[in-house]
């Protein structure tokens, strides 16, 4: 295996490692810890607030690293002989979603992980939060995992010929 090989495994593996810590931290979010943040005794809101913080620093760094590491992926892929446009195509969907859930965490709902354990929202608010809250990011991030899948299958099969 060549120095290139290696140093382009440690990106996928650090781009890999940085979308897993995202999303499966988002999960716990979700379904572990927003559910339990009511039965705690005392301020909630600080709470929440502490842990939001903490959330959001993992999620800065690792959108950082996805951006870095996917930038340095694409270039390698498209220039392999064995991308075709549907690779192409899908990869085009991934990137969109993943620049999506960018924009949601850094710029639309930067408060999303600190006041979701308030009243619930009614009409267009809830609809709103459908599309840019914590569950849409997870949503999104669970099919750019599907998505991620899908380009590998395709790689693979271009290679088989």
């Amino acid at each position: 295996m060549s120095f290139p090989d290696v140093l382009l495994l440690v990106i996928r593996w650090v781009h890999a490692l940085a979308a897993v810590s995202w999303v499966g931290g988002g999960m716990f979010y979700l379904l572990v810890l927003r559910p339990n943040i009511r039965a705690l005794e005392g301020d909630r809101g600080l709470a929440m607030r502490r842990l939001g913080q903490q959330f959001r620093a993992m999620v800065n760094t690792a959108i950082a690293v996805l951006i870095v590491t996917g930038v340095v992926m694409t270039f390698a892929r498209l220039t392999s002989e064995y991308v075709g446009t549907a690779y192409v195509v899908v990869l085009v969907v991934k990137v969109v979603m993943a620049l999506y859930m960018f924009y949601l965490v850094r710029f639309l709902r930067p408060r999303t992980y600190s006041d979701e354990t308030e009243a619930p929202a009614r009409g267009f608010r809830r609809a709103s939060n459908l599309m840019t809250g914590a569950t849409a990011v997870l949503v999104i991030g669970v099919i750019v995992f599907l998505l991620a899948d899908i380009l590998k299958m395709l790689i693979e099969k271009g290679i088989e010929g």
